[in-house]
Formats: C-alpha cells, structure tokens, sequence
C-alpha cells in the first residue's frame, strides 16, 4: 500500500532547509527591488462547497471527492437539483491571484487585467498594496466548487474573450505598456486557455514589445491553465511562441498534470507516461524552453538544460482552500527564480508557498514561510 504523505518533513533534508532559510534571510531584502509585470485576466470568485445530505440539527455532509460528486451525477440520469454552500467570494484568476501573492512575498507587481473599466472593482480593493492595477476590462466570474481533492471551476468571461491586442493598447497606451516591460525583471504571461484573444496579444508583445528593448536576465513565466477547450492546431500555436519568448527572455513553463496531460498528447499523439518526471522530461526536450516545471498535490518535476529536480508536495489532505493553490505555488516559483535560487530550493519554496496557503486560507509574506520551513522535522 502506498503510504499517503500528510506530513511535509519528508521533503527536505535538515541541511537544505538550513541552507534555504539562511539564503531567504540573507536574500530577501533583495525582492523589494524587483519589478514584475503580470497579465492578463481577471475574476470575482464565488468558493463554494456541494451539499451531498442533509440531517435535521446537524451540520451538512458534503461531497468529498471530484469522482463521488461525477458519480452521483451520473447516477441521476437526468434532471436533478443540488444546493451548494458559499464559503467565500474573492479576487480571481490566474493574474490577480498569483500578482497577490507575490507581492505578499515583496515584490513590486504590476497588474494588467480585467479588474473592472472604466473604475476598478471593489474586490481588487484587497490586492497587495505592492501592486499596481492597470485594467483593460471588466472582470469575469467564476463558481469554484471546492473538494477535497481538487477543484470544478465554471466561468463566465464577459468581455474577456472580445478584447485582443490592439483593444489593450487603446485602454492602456503603448509607450505605459512598453515602459512597463522594460523596467521588469520577470514577465508573467498567464491563463491563456480561458482567454481567446490570448494568442493575439502575445503575438503583439512579440511585435510591439520585446523588440524594443534589450534585458538579459530578464524571465518570461507562462502558465497556461487547463487548455482542455483548445484545438490541438492552437495549442501548437502556442508553442511555437513560447520558442519565440525565448529568443529575447528566460523562458519558464508552468502545468499541472492534466495540463501536462493535454501538452504530451498535442506534441506526441499519445498519452503520457505515468510517472510525471517521464512526461516532464519528454515535454522538456520537445520545447525549446528554459525551464519546465510540473507540479500536483502531491509531487513536482522541474527541468533545465542542466538540471532535473524530482520532489513530493506539501501535501494536504483537508486543504482549507484549493483554489490558487498552483497560483501561490508559481509565484513562491518566480520568487526564488528572481533571487537566482536554484532549481530544488525553488522548487521547496515554491512548494512552501502553496502549502501554507492551502492550510491557511491567504498568501504567505516572506517571514512566515521561512517559519513554515523551519517548523518542518527533519528527514534523512
């Protein structure tokens, strides 16, 4: 039987965890004089949680798992009516969530997205006072429905998927945007599955943007979010940019592991391997990128040219909030990149972003995740 890793000690060994956290303590001074530029969506999310039974007096028993909710609903055969419970509405989407966290960590955050024109929304009111909002659009909405193991997301996009490239340059003048991308240390480029014009406003970044400035050590991060929707022909597209991001930037590729699923299947017409490090390692090699990370609740597998990092999760089994936990996971990610960690440290703080963040509720400032690193036991 395999055993199930509810405690996180078993990640890191007591010698890289003193590194780590003295190398965070030295270091992270120094993320107060990063600058990051973000985009490009934005959502109100509605947490709720489905109600499997009802007892008089007693509190609701809930459904558990993302396969015992499928199968009831398949059970029924037809119609049926279900009452859910709310639990929280909040900023969302991949940008305004992973924004928030990093400048939870520290750092400067500009944040191009939906987040309410021509006047912010109230709900973005929360963002990290380290960022900057520059909106092009009104934000879409989307019902979470949370479980213990993961996490059902339906959204409605509203004007998200009518404006492209040029719409953004109208609300948010060209020279704003190129000063902006100029100054920043890292690009994050996110959530482009659930955007339609997505393609078209990195195909004008290519064009309008990163031709006009030269920055060497500057880092592009993509994450693409489940491209479940996306025809094989679009997701090839996409590809082929992010060969293109890497002729002027560092490029890093963030997928979980259904993402990771659907990119193998686009690049080979099969299925993945199993083992994530085996789907990772071929993805790799097939994209002309920096870095790949890929990463579940319960193991990450991260590439380089030069090095392969192989490491479990901080895993949760009663997470206390799921959604963003790959946000906060990629912003602890850019964060350890910006202070030029190496990949197993980013990988652990990553990891200890994410998991303070399920086990919490909020977006971890810098000094409580070194306390969440070093509350861990030691392992062998």
């Amino acid at each position: 039987m395999k055993k199930r890793l509810n405690s996180p000690s078993a990640t890191v060994s007591a010698g890289k965890k003193a590194y780590l956290t003295s190398t965070l303590k030295d270091k992270g001074h120094l993320l107060q004089q990063k600058k990051i530029t973000t985009g490009f969506d934005g959502f109100i999310d509605n947490i709720v949680r489905v109600v499997k039974e009802k007892h008089q007096h007693k509190p609701s028993i809930l459904f558990s798992t993302i396969k015992e909710f499928g199968n009831y609903i398949v059970e029924k055969g037809s119609s049926l009516s279900l009452e859910i419970e709310n639990r929280n509405s909040k900023l969302g989407g991949n940008m305004p969530i992973m924004a928030n966290a990093l400048g939870q960590l520290g750092v400067a955050v500009n944040c191009i997205g939906a987040l309410g024109y021509p006047q912010i929304h109230p709900v973005f009111n929360n963002f990290s006072s380290t960022c900057h909002l520059y909106s092009f659009a009104d934000p879409g909405t989307t019902t979470a429905f949370e479980f213990d193991d993961g996490k059902i997301m339906m959204a409605h996009m509203a004007e998200l998927n009518s404006l492209g490239w040029d719409q953004l340059k109208t609300k948010i003048d060209i020279d704003t945007l190129l000063s902006l991308y100029k100054q920043s240390d890292l690009l994050c480029l996110l959530n482009w599955s659930e955007i339609d014009a997505s393609t078209d406003i990195w195909k004008g970044l290519l064009k309008d943007v990163l031709p006009q400035y030269v920055h060497k050590d500057q880092i592009a991060f993509f994450d693409l979010s489940d491209c479940s929707k996306r025809t094989n022909e679009s997701i090839t597209e996409a590809l082929h940019l992010l060969r293109e991001f890497a002729k002027h930037t560092k490029v890093i590729l963030s997928l979980n592991k259904n993402e990771a699923g659907i990119i193998y299947k686009t690049l080979f017409a099969t299925k993945p391997e199993k083992d994530l490090s085996d789907t990772g390692r071929d993805i790799f090699e097939k994209a002309g990128i920096h870095t790949l990370v890929l990463h579940s609740a319960k193991e990450v597998a991260a590439f380089t040219g030069t090095e392969t990092v192989l490491a479990r999760s901080f895993f949760v089994s009663d997470p206390k909030i799921s959604t963003g936990a790959g946000d906060n996971f990629n912003a602890g990610f850019c964060t350890a990149q910006l202070l030029k960690l190496d990949l197993e440290s980013s990988t652990i703080f990553a990891n200890a972003v994410s998991g303070y963040y399920v086990r919490t509720g909020t977006s971890a400032q810098l000094p409580a995740v070194i306390h969440f690193l070093e509350a861990l036991e030691e392992s062998d």
